[in-house]
């Protein structure tokens, strides 16, 4: 029994029904920190003449970007901790750029402007910082449209680590420029000895910028418009109150009352003839006068 089952051939392994039949797969891309999906667009049109050429004026530039920032930039969730200053609500402290801070902002969007006494100057008022959410940022430079285009391959820490060595280059062009401008000569004691230039950055375009939250905060822009419509508030108020406590209806039942008895008819003739008299006296002291005239 034991050769014969040796020299019995084997059967092929059975197959599935469905093995043949064309499969569908369902991929689903990573979404957090691996996510490849898009979350920031931006549309930048220019335009140049020939006037702008001959006198090196700079094109005519309008530029828009919505972006969405998730949780893992600025949170330190379970996949992704690599925020180091957290603040007390736990999320990361990123500045927002200076077009998004309250001194750049009009005062409908939230912006507030503090006069610095001290300074002779306007101050900033609270620092905003990067929050979740979706954000819409919007430029009339080609320097702004420049600046947002090298943001883009950079994180949040990666961009404010960038505005802060931008500013310090900027201060640093500002003193040079002033150091020229004075004409003081070279020397050990002076700051700008050899033939380094620092780097001119440009200059500082935020305030040709706007960076929003979205949903806008509407509360400043209706601000105004409460105050306008808090009398009209109050009153309708008090109209509801009293059509409530039924005041209306028992000022309508005592209006029925009056007009079934007799008072409204004296009144109404009393009124009528007493103009009737005044008109009759006057057209008496019209004649009178004309025959004193006569």
């Amino acid at each position: 029994m034991t050769s014969n089952s040796a020299n019995r051939p084997k059967q092929p392994p059975r197959t599935v029904i469905f093995a043949n039949f064309p499969s569908l797969k369902v991929i689903e891309p990573p979404k957090g920190t691996f996510s490849t999906r898009n979350d920031q667009w931006c549309l930048t049109y220019c335009s140049q003449n020939v006037a702008g050429r001959i006198h090196n004026r700079g094109p005519w530039c309008r530029s828009v970007c919505i972006r969405k920032v998730f949780s893992h930039e600025v949170r330190n969730v379970i996949q992704f901790k690599s925020h180091k200053e957290i603040g007390a609500d736990g999320k990361a402290r990123y500045p927002l750029p200076s077009e998004g801070q309250p001194i750049n902002l009009p005062s409908y969007l939230g912006g507030k402007q503090i006069e610095d006494p001290e300074h002779g100057r306007k101050s900033p008022g609270d620092v905003k910082y990067w929050d979740e959410g979706w954000y819409f940022w919007k430029s009339t430079t080609f320097l702004g449209a420049h600046d947002i285009i090298s943001r883009l391959p950079l994180n949040l820490e990666s961009q404010t680590r960038q505005e802060e060595i931008r500013i310090a280059k900027r201060k640093v062009w500002q003193d040079y420029q002033a150091f020229l401008r004075a004409g003081r000569p070279k020397s050990e004691e002076n700051r700008w000895i050899g033939p380094v230039v620092p780097t001119n950055v440009g200059p500082d375009v935020s305030s040709q910028a706007l960076l929003v939250p979205l949903p806008l905060d509407t509360e400043p822009l209706l601000q105004p418009i409460h105050h306008l419509l808090e009398p009209t508030r109050h009153s309708l108020e008090l109209l509801q109150e009293n059509w409530n406590d039924g005041h209306f209806r028992k000022f309508g039942q005592r209006v029925w009352e009056k007009s079934l008895s007799g008072e409204p008819y004296a009144l109404v003739s009393r009124a009528y003839n007493f103009a009737y008299e005044q008109w009759k006296n006057k057209d008496n002291n019209d004649d009178d006068d004309t025959e004193k005239e006569t």
